[in-house]
């Protein structure tokens, strides 16, 4: 019974209880989104293994910002290229899928990861791809996603330096417009930005 009273005297930290708290919010409304975007989820595509068990539907934020103005507000003060890049891909995918999912789940993601997938150091926050990619290689279930969706978010972390990613896969795993969307991305990578 000792560890009930060492449970106890954790539960009386401020800091515990805040965390647990924001825990056990952050499932409730994951369960509740998933209830309603389990019927509106498109596709219907194979998982890959990694994420095969307990396939959830996939969380966002609703607000009236587009993926695009998203990824600009996470870019602020933002000057590699290559991080440029891989934070307007996931901006560009699916209305910034991804991008909502590290907003909405980020405090499970730093309990996961050990650090935030959110980088609050700088004046403007920003995508911490080296986290990012830590987290995919130790913990990638706690990214459950569809193939494309998974195969889109290797792609940005690899753009950024922080995960190698399998072009073959890449391919065969996305729509022609994701293709798209990847071929913009590398250009933006490799020549910056053309806007």
């Amino acid at each position: 019974m000792e560890w009930i009273q060492a449970l106890v005297e954790q539960m009386e930290n401020p800091l515990v209880r805040l965390v647990a708290g924001e825990s056990v919010r952050g499932i409730v409304r994951r369960v509740r989104r998933g209830r309603r975007a389990a019927s509106a989820h498109s596709e219907a595509g194979p998982i890959t293994a990694l994420h095969a068990e307990g396939m959830e539907a996939p969380v966002t934020i609703a607000d009236d910002r587009t993926g695009e103005q998203l990824a600009e507000e996470l870019l602020r003060g933002v000057g590699n290229e290559r991080m440029r890049a891989a934070t307007r891909l996931l901006g560009a995918h699916r209305g910034g899928h991804w991008l909502r999912r590290l907003l909405a789940e980020e405090l499970e993601l730093t309990m996961a990861a050990g650090r935030s997938v959110i980088d609050r150091g700088g004046a403007h926050p920003s995508v911490d791809w080296d986290v990012l990619g830590h987290l995919m290689l130790t913990r990638p279930g706690v990214l459950k996603s569809s193939t494309s969706e998974w195969i889109v978010l290797q792609t940005a972390v690899s753009l950024a330096g922080s995960y190698a990613v399998q072009l073959g896969d890449v391919v065969q795993g996305v729509s022609e417009d994701e293709v798209r969307m990847i071929q913009r991305a590398l250009e933006e990578a490799a020549f910056g930005d053309a806007r």
